[in-house]
């Protein structure tokens, strides 16, 4: 297949036989059409699962071709355009001039290898731009030089890849590049940073052996333009569309939610889902250290933290020009949101956030914890230091995990737990699991009854029951979505809109008689 596809682009490209695809092979697609493809296998020597980015093959010649491209077109860009986000408006109109001008010429299949390197090299992430377009990947991690890059597969789990930066220097050059493009800088003095990457990726890189003993390194999570919608995590296992329902309801009427987990357990991403029930209308306001948070709000403000310069500040803590998260949520209450949104709660903000949920507003954000009592006790111990009284103003916890279910990576909402209140007698908080994961069974298990819903109830003045059959209703919808393949962020979006605005025709779209439910 691979052979058929370069032929039709006009010439058969070469390839090093033993990256062919073999039958045993445990994936083998396209990445990039007729150009870039990945080869998932099992290794017959070390029986570990690799990785290979399989690129087109490129003889010595053709290759100092690339670099002196390379080298005229970083020539002719202005010292002012140096992050690749404005090098790729020039490389178009350059490129073509460049080759004029130093006369390559080419059959027309080996031109198409030429200019993928040079476009890959220049205006892409290089040595991993293969690794950073395959929709599989979700994290790619660099330890050091000569260190086999690791990814992160959603079927398979982090494995070792085929490529690798062989230098030191070469790898601290990369790493101050990829940082420059964020619009961020790394340096001896600072010598590791978190930054967001053009294209939204979350980027962690280290310069040096200042801070890592084997050299510099870097580990990006790469951003999702098309989130994964509700109705999509619901069709993957991860949530039930009865916990959905439930969320969506607690959403829209008024409740404050935390998403807990480890690390890479997909809390942001079941954020990003929930918090697409906020009415459009709703103002919102986001915080965060980067950028994860991804909603289609037009009344939403989302504020990214920034560094300072310069020495401490010994009464302030902080750097001249330094605004962080408690900044920024102080300027956030006085811009009256309906709905605070903190993309990681972990310091001095998380009092502030729970004395605006007491007072009347919504509050959403992601914790790292395993448990609910875990996350109860950070929340109480320093440096958060939150007062029980305040803890309580939290209606719902939801525990994202990542585990090995039936030999594969998975990701489960394992359970949604409601704080009650304040045992009277001994003062300890009371915790409802209202939804549990069965391992056994692989599904969802409903406790049989909801305090947040009663107080919500209590507070718009609705029956406990109106609220239920309204879950019923949503539960119904999101199943019908699923019949009729409207799974995509975008037709998700499309749909929750159109139940908040003409509800009715909504129904009707889906085939629902609301009389039925209620």
């Amino acid at each position: 297949m691979f052979r058929r596809r370069q032929i039709e682009k006009g010439g058969e490209l070469e390839i090093k036989l033993s990256e062919v695809s073999e039958p045993d092979d445990l994936s083998f697609y396209e990445v990039e059409p007729g150009l870039v493809y990945s080869r998932i296998f099992v290794d017959k020597k070390d029986k570990e699962i690799h990785y290979h980015l399989i690129e087109p093959y490129l003889d010595p010649e053709m290759k100092k071709e690339v670099d002196l491209i390379k080298d005229k077109i970083m020539e002719r860009v202005s010292d002012q355009k140096i992050t690749s986000s404005e090098r790729k408006k020039d490389f178009e109109k350059i490129y073509p001039a460049i080759l004029e001008d130093i006369g390559v010429e080419r059959p027309a299949n080996e031109m198409i290898v030429l200019k993928y390197y040079v476009e890959r090299d220049v205006v892409g992430f290089g040595k991993i731009n293969g690794l950073m377009l395959d929709q599989d990947i979700e994290d790619v991690s660099c330890d050091g030089p000569k260190v086999p890059i690791f990814i992160f597969h959603r079927n398979h789990g982090y494995i070792a890849s085929n490529v690798f930066i062989e230098d030191e220097n070469e790898l601290n050059t990369y790493v101050k590049r990829i940082v420059q493009d964020s619009g961020k800088h790394i340096s001896i003095s600072i010598p590791i940073i978190d930054a967001t990457l053009p294209d939204g990726s979350r980027l962690q890189a280290s310069l040096g052996r200042y801070i890592t003993n084997n050299g510099p390194a870097f580990t990006i999570r790469k951003f999702k333009a098309n989130p994964l919608s509700p109705v999509s995590l619901i069709m993957t296992g991860s949530v039930s569309a009865r916990i959905f329902a439930y969320l969506w309801v607690l959403t829209e009427y008024g409740a404050n939610m935390m998403v807990a987990g480890g690390t890479g357990s997909g809390k942001t991403t079941l954020l990003n889902a929930i918090l697409l029930f906020i009415p459009p209308q709703m103002k919102i306001v986001s915080i965060e250290d980067t950028r994860e948070i991804n909603i289609p709000h037009e009344n939403w403000i989302a504020t990214v933290t920034r560094p300072g310069f310069g020495t401490l500040d010994r009464e302030t803590g902080k750097r001249g020009g330094e605004i962080d998260m408690f900044d920024l949520l102080a300027a956030s209450l006085r811009q009256r949101p309906n709905y605070i949104v903190i993309g990681e709660v972990r310091g001095k903000e998380a009092f502030t956030v729970f004395q605006a949920m007491s007072a009347g507003r919504y509050g959403f954000g992601t914790f790292h914890a395993e448990d609910p009592k875990t996350l109860i006790h950070r929340l109480e111990s320093p440096p958060i230091n939150i007062p029980r009284t305040l803890i309580t103003a939290l209606d719902v916890i939801i525990m994202q995990s990542q585990l090995t279910y039936n030999n594969k990576i998975v990701r489960r909402a394992t359970s949604v737990s409601e704080i009650t209140g304040l045992d009277p007698s001994t003062s300890d908080i009371i915790v409802n699991n209202i939804f549990k994961w069965n391992s056994q069974s692989d599904n969802f298990t409903f406790s049989g009854f909801s305090y947040a819903m009663n107080r919500i109830a209590e507070r718009i003045g609705k029956t406990e029951a109106d609220l239920e059959r309204e879950v019923d209703l949503r539960e119904l919808m999101l199943n019908r979505m699923i019949e009729k393949k409207f799974y995509t962020y975008r037709d998700v979006t499309r749909m929750i809109n159109r139940f908040y605005k003409d509800r009715d025709s909504l129904l009707k779209e889906l085939g629902i008689n609301e009389d039925d439910i209620f």
